[in-house]
């Protein structure tokens, strides 16, 4: 070396070395234009200035780094890189092996760099520290043995192999890579666990909140339910008994009245479900309906020996949670003595209403069921309105079973009565089940009467697979 390089190499700094790459590079450059320059020089001396030059690029980074985590360590580095810079890029031959090395080190350090910011733990920084530190070892090292005159390089090349030490260099290089490659895994490994903890986490959180929110919202919604149904409630059956809460008491009346029949007997149940007429109503995919009537044979009493077959069919279709609606006109003792129309339609629409409140949900429903109920009168006198609004509500459902006890009891013409039961089945989207229950004790009532007359007019206007009778008379 001369003194001016030598002086160089001893107060080298960032700026003299970026001074000496941006020389190198334009070296570089006017290599690779000219073709005289290639050809004096060789392709490989080329190809070598180019990959030296990249490395140096990527080394002085490195350098800047080591300097600030160690002013005399950087220093150092500075030094061997600028006697690097002077001998390396002067030369016109090389060893391959420096070559590809100095190709992996280029690409490697890249990556450290780009690792130190990703990964700060302290094993990380040990890791790459150590692979700066032997990739300064091997730029001595390179340095060295280029450095050496021709004679003395083929001397030892006998005596001492020339590349052993770099070679050693590269391994540990190559080890150095390896384990920061390992520490890397371990710390995404860590971070990856970390970031699961943190969402799962997150995700009780998230579902913490979200269950709260929809208790809230759900408490409101029942409270609107709640509010809006009690309002209908007294709209609908207009201090009327709710019919949800008499099925009982009305189950055990009828039990007290046939309790000593005598020598007549009570109604079988399975004489009903297994008669033909009925199993053909129950199983059919179609809305239907099925009369169940006779005669009740004890004179002690008023009710209906048929009537218990209602409750067995509400607790039936309840167990295999079916919606089930049902009014009875007969349910007390001593009551009006005949129903009007509206009151058993205005039982069946509270009961939808109260398996399905949702639908209150709708203020513009909720203000149309409050302005067609609005007052006793105008609610007694529209029995076609309730049947549109029954109608409309059991559209909402996929199937339902609706089971009127005592329609001998409706006060008004039958016909107009079954009427719109037909009207019902025919023009509800729904699969409507309907069941009656009537008393043939009390056709001295002409206006009342199951007459055979008016069965022909339902069955023809239904069909026979949609209408059927089932007659029981109490021995």
């Amino acid at each position: 070396m001369t003194a001016g390089e030598r002086n160089f190499v001893e107060h080298a700094t960032k700026d003299s070395l970026q001074l000496c790459l941006d020389d190198a590079r334009a070296q570089q450059d006017r290599r690779q234009r000219s073709q005289t320059i290639v050809k004096r020089a060789g392709k490989k001396t080329v190809v070598f200035a180019n990959n030296f030059a990249n490395f140096l690029q990527a080394y002085s980074g490195i350098v800047e780094i080591m300097q600030g985590a160690d002013q005399q360590y950087g220093g150092a580095a500075y030094a061997t890189l600028s006697l690097f810079l002077i001998v390396g890029v002067n030369k016109q031959r090389k060893e391959e092996r420096i070559d590809a090395t100095l190709l992996n080190l280029q690409r490697e350090f890249l990556r450290i760099q780009t690792l130190e910011e990703i990964h700060a733990s302290e094993s990380m920084k040990k890791s790459i520290a150590d692979a700066y530190g032997l990739g300064i070892e091997f730029a001595r090292e390179a340095t060295r043995y280029y450095s050496r005159s021709s004679s003395r390089r083929v001397l030892e090349a006998i005596t001492k192999p020339p590349s052993l030490g770099i070679d050693e260099k590269i391994a540990a290089i190559a080890t150095a890579m390896a384990d920061i490659g390992k520490e890397r895994d371990t710390v995404d490994s860590q971070r990856l666990y970390e970031v699961q903890r943190d969402i799962d986490e997150v995700k009780r959180g998230v579902d913490e909140v979200r269950e709260s929110v929809k208790g809230d919202i759900s408490l409101q919604y029942l409270q609107l339910e709640t509010e809006r149904l009690g309002t209908l409630k007294r709209k609908l059956l207009l201090g009327r008994p709710d019919p949800l809460n008499i099925l009982e008491q009305y189950s055990s009346m009828i039990r007290v009245a046939f309790k000593n029949p005598g020598r007549l007997r009570n109604l079988n149940f399975d004489q009903v479900i297994d008669d033909n007429a009925f199993r053909h109503w129950e199983s059919a995919k179609v809305s239907s309906m099925i009369l169940l009537h006779g005669t009740t044979a004890l004179t002690k009493t008023d009710y209906s020996w048929l009537s218990p077959a209602v409750f067995r069919l509400v607790d039936r279709y309840r167990d295999q949670h079916k919606p089930v609606f049902f009014h009875f006109c007969h349910d007390r003792a001593f009551m009006e003595p005949d129903t009007p129309v509206q009151v058993v339609l205005s039982s069946l629409i509270y009961q939808v209403l109260v398996a399905n409140p949702s639908v209150l949900h709708d203020v513009s429903l909720y203000q149309e069921l409050c302005l067609k109920f609005s007052d006793s009168e105008q609610h007694a006198s529209l029995a076609q309105t309730a049947l549109d609004v029954l109608k409309s509500l059991l559209d909402r459902l996929p199937q339902a079973y609706l089971l009127l006890d005592r329609v001998d009891r409706i006060k008004g013409n039958m016909r107009s009565f079954m009427n719109l039961l037909v009207e019902l089945i025919q023009n509800c989207r729904a699969t409507i089940k309907i069941l009656l229950v009537a008393s043939s004790n009390r056709q001295t009532h002409l206006e009342v009467k199951m007459t055979a007359d008016l069965l022909e007019t339902v069955e023809e206007d239904l069909g026979s697979q949609k209408f059927c009778r089932l007659r029981l008379d109490q021995r």
